[in-house]
This record gives C-alpha cells, structure tokens and sequence, in this order.
C-alpha cells in the first residue's frame, strides 16, 4: 500500500497539515480506504486539534499494587513497542486515535520533551513503513530539510511526495530548483500543492502549472470557516454540512477544491503503481 507524504522546508506557511486532515477526511467520508494521518513535526497539534478539542485531563492509570502503569499513546508507544520487539502492522492501531473506525485513525504525539523525540523519530521511517502492511493508505506529515536524514528517510520509502508551498515566486522557484536538483527530490513522484490559495493573485494554479512546465498544479484555497473548524476539532463537521452545498456556495467550492485534490493524488497513485509492473 502506498506512502504519500506531505512535505514542505517548513520556512513558510502552507497549510501543508491542515491540507492533509482535509484530504484525509474527504476520502474517508466518500470511500472505503482505512486511512492513516501521521504526524511526524515535533510537538506540533495541529493536525489532532482538527478532529478533537484539546484534552485538559491527563488519564492516569494505576494497577492492583497502585504503582503507576506506562499508557504511553501515540508515537511513543509504538517507539517503545519497536524497541522491544513487539511491533507489528495491527498493533500500530492501538497507538492511534479513531475518528472513523476502520477508515480513518490519527497518529501522533505531544508533551514530548526534545529528547526523546529526537529518539523516536529516528523511527518514523520504520513506522510508517509498518503502517503501510496495515493501512490501504498512510500519509505522513514532515517538515524539514530534505537532506536531514530522517527527513531524507520518509521522502526516500514515499510512493508520492506532495510539496506544499506558497503561490510566491520565489517558493516556486525554489520548487523548480530542488525538482531539478535536489538528490532527495529529483527523478521521485510529485504533486505540486498550493496551500491557502488565493484564486485572486495572478500566480494562479494555470499559471504556474504553465511556468513550471507540469500539465496540473493542485490547489486548496483558504477558507475561513475551514480554519476555524479545524482549530475547534470540527473538520468533520464541516465537510458532512457542507458536502452537498449548493454549487456556486463558498463552502461548496472548498469542498470541491479538496475533492479535486484528492481525486488528482488516487489517479497519479494509480499511474504510479502501473509503472511499477
């Protein structure tokens, strides 16, 4: 099953996670996938603030003596499960979070002192390599350098790499650069995505796709109503409300715009997969 990773130098922002719950929502709500979202950004919310309100009580678990048991969730519990040999594609699921069940699960991790997140991280090649015999879709979330080595580990097993970036010329040209240059880069599987778009400038999708030479750039506009659901934990009950808006309704064509999207990502992962044999 494929790895599809979301990934921008984290230098701008992009709406890059918020782009990719709302994918990752839109094909579960309409097909069948059982669907991964794995965070791999340090301490970074944002993608669980999309699905859930932030939890003011930590659970605390005790045993029959009253001593304290491990409940480490998330990233830390599968790195720990790794490290003890116990890791397997099913047990992956007992570390995530479910929105759908069997279609969609969240996996990251927060509260994580440095560290040991610089620990566990050294995994999240080995994860999300153990999600993908398990899950029929994994996508990841990484910001960095694409020559950071564990940054180059997730784009190197990555079946499509979707950049996320700005309509800003100058992150254009960057694109056009490391496409052509970059060793982690070059020669793989891109979708070129424009987060937060703004269909008003004059570096439209056409355009670009036009400047840089490709036959389709992939957007999602911005959307205030959007943004505010997935800072409340209600991105689900956005798109359940607004999937059968009226056409020519704002919320309609955000909808669209991220339907689009993901329908561009499944036909290039099936283009992708008929090379392969």
């Amino acid at each position: 099953m494929p790895i599809i990773t979301f990934w921008s130098d984290g230098k701008t922002e992009t709406g890059k996670t918020t782009s990719m719950a709302a994918i990752g929502t839109a094909l579960s709500i309409e097909n069948n996938y059982k669907t991964l979202l794995f965070n791999a950004n340090y301490n970074d919310t944002t993608l669980e603030d999309c699905f859930w309100e932030e939890e003011k009580n930590t659970k605390v678990t005790f045993d029959k003596s009253n001593k304290m048991v491990d409940i480490s969730e998330g990233v830390t519990g599968i790195a720990k499960a790794i490290a003890s040999n116990k890791a397997s594609p099913e047990i992956i699921a007992n570390y995530t979070k479910t929105v759908f069940k069997n279609r969609l699960e969240v996996l990251t991790d927060k509260n994580v002192i440095k560290e040991d997140f610089e620990k566990q991280r050294k995994l999240f090649s080995e994860i999300a390599k153990i999600a993908n015999r398990y899950y029929d879709l994994v996508f990841v979330d990484i910001n960095g350098d694409i020559n950071e080595t564990v940054t180059k580990s997730i784009l190197e097993i990555s079946n499509i790499i979707i950049v996320t970036t700005s309509q800003k010329i100058k992150q254009i040209k960057d694109y056009m650069k490391l496409k052509k240059e970059g060793n982690n880069l070059k020669n793989k599987n891109l979708i070129l995505l424009l987060g937060r778009y703004d269909k008003s400038s004059k570096y439209t999708s056409k355009n670009i796709a036009r400047y840089i030479g490709e036959s389709n750039v992939c957007a999602i506009p911005y959307n205030t109503l959007f943004f505010e659901a997935c800072s409340e934990g209600k991105i689900v009950d956005y798109f359940i409300k607004y999937r059968k808006a009226n056409a020519t309704e704002r919320n309609s064509l955000f909808v669209k715009a991220v339907e689009e999207t993901s329908a561009e990502i499944l036909q290039y992962l099936r283009q992708v997969q008929m090379k392969a044999y």
